[in-house]
């Protein structure tokens, strides 16, 4: 099934920078392509590892990629390795 059959609410683009990353591991650069009231969909610059069930923090970036204090905490719904997207639900 295509990850947008799965979507219960409506989605709104973003196109949005991020660093996405566990409280293990480093934080990569990624960007929300969207997002509704329940979750996200995010793509990833480089192949991370994110796997359904892990946990992840979001910090949003500015413009200039300096982090926001908007921080965001969510575990991984579902992955598409091939074109570098995970679906995320919030946990906050």
């Amino acid at each position: 099934m295509h990850s947008r059959e799965r979507r219960a609410c409506r989605r709104f683009t973003l196109n949005h920078p991020v660093l996405m990353g566990t409280s293990g591991d480093g934080a990569h650069l990624a960007e929300i392509l969207d997002a509704g009231v329940e979750g996200m969909r995010v793509r990833m610059t480089n192949q991370a590892g994110f796997q359904v069930g892990h946990e992840v923090d979001i910090a949003c970036l500015s413009r200039k990629n300096h982090a926001d204090t908007v921080n965001l905490r969510c575990r991984v719904a579902w992955e598409d390795a091939e074109n570098l997207e995970v679906g995320l639900t919030y946990l906050q």
